[in-house]
């Protein structure tokens, strides 16, 4: 099997102590406070700003006075809330898919669905070959290694690569392709249309994370898969945690897969449900999602002026073409000194380094939202615009 994750270095990781207290004032969405300090959040995954929404926040509170603090049960138990089927039935209409399923969390799905999907649950073990994009979230690559199975991880977003991998592999063999659709770390979209013509071809199941790009992309911000004639044995995930605001994450496919997910995934199986309080907030922002195409346009103008702006002053970006833009610098102690002079002048952002991204890749993760007006935009673009990249 192949080695997922290769880093030999220690981490020093810490929990830094944020107040929020603040950010449901106008002026101050954007803003968190650490020490003290004021900063504009410049690491946010609430894209649309949803979770300042007056309209979420007040579902929320009737679905609390209406139905407690706690579902206290698992789905499968006495947890199922009918109001969950109701959120359920709307994202299958906005996926274009015939079911959808509410589970935990992204990490908790997809470290739960890739076993079940492919028949490697505890007690259970079947040959499956796994591809998988090589920079494809930690969640992703949890659930590939709970499978037991092999796996093979072809180059980023390289079609031509993963078709020759698949060329290889034994034919008769059942298999899984899995990619992001937008990267978390690098801001980059994935040819859907081409995963879809591949997994077609050799008779795969194709699994879609959603995360970043539902909420911004797509048939009224259903992501990118929301678009396109599906495939059959299609699944995509998506998350509450980012664009809707919320918490909490999704599954759609078809009827046929739901089915096997609901009796074979643990993740679903044996976790409470959510609280009633985020499920109103989710209920909101599903109904809501079709109405923000204002923000969506904004989010995306700001993105491409954020991004041509450090283009044109020498910082490597990648190939963001998203409201993720990386800031590539490959030297640990570059991104903190550069870290360090933003939050010196009221800029949050934070340093990503392995094994979240590859060794030599360091960088700092910014990521937009469309509550941030376009003079922040640019006063940040002024201030990173008088770093001497040589001197840092």
């Amino acid at each position: 099997m192949i080695k997922i994750i290769s880093n030999n270095k220690k981490n020093n990781r810490k929990l830094i102590n944020v107040n929020l207290s603040s950010r449901l004032n106008e002026e101050d969405v954007d803003k968190i406070i650490i020490r003290g300090k004021k900063f504009i959040n410049f690491s946010s995954n609430d894209y649309l700003g949803l979770s300042k929404n007056k309209t979420l926040i007040k579902t929320s509170r009737n679905w609390t006075e209406k139905f407690g603090t706690s579902l206290s049960s698992s789905r499968l138990i006495s947890g199922n809330l009918d109001k969950i089927s109701l959120i359920e039935k709307n994202l299958s209409k906005m996926t274009n898919n015939e079911q959808t399923l509410i589970v935990g969390s992204g990490y908790l799905l997809n470290s739960t669905l890739i076993p079940s999907l492919t028949e490697n649950n505890l007690g259970s073990k079947k040959k499956f070959m796994i591809f998988t994009d090589k920079l494809n979230h930690s969640s992703l690559n949890h659930g590939c290694y709970l499978t037991r199975q092999k796996i093979f991880r072809y180059r980023h977003t390289d079609l031509n690569h993963l078709e020759s991998v698949i060329r290889k592999a034994c034919k008769f063999t059942p298999k899984i392709i899995i990619s992001e659709t937008l990267f978390s770390m690098d801001g980059d979209k994935v040819d859907v249309s081409g995963l879809r013509f591949l997994a077609k071809r050799y008779h795969a199941i194709l699994y879609l994370d959603e995360a970043h790009a539902a909420g911004v992309y797509g048939k009224q911000g259903f992501g990118l898969s929301s678009s396109g004639k599906k495939y059959e044995r299609e699944v995509v995930v998506g998350t509450f945690g980012k664009s809707f605001g919320s918490y909490g994450a999704f599954v759609s496919s078809s009827e046929e897969i739901s089915q096997k997910i609901i009796n074979t995934c643990g993740g679903l199986i044996y976790s409470t449900a959510l609280p009633p309080s985020i499920l109103g907030s989710i209920y909101q922002a599903v109904k809501l999602m079709p109405k923000l195409d204002y923000l969506r346009k904004k989010l995306l103008k700001n993105s491409e002026y954020l991004l041509n702006e450090l283009k044109k002053n020498s910082f490597n970006t990648g190939r963001s073409n998203s409201q993720i833009i990386p800031i590539i610098m490959r030297c640990p102690k570059k991104c903190l000194k550069l870290t360090n002079f933003l939050r010196k002048s009221g800029f949050f952002t934070k340093l990503i380094k392995p094994p979240t991204v590859p060794v030599g890749s360091e960088r700092i993760r910014l990521s937009l939202t469309a509550t941030m007006d376009r003079e922040i935009i640019k006063k940040f673009v002024s201030l990173i615009s008088s770093v001497n990249l040589h001197e840092i």
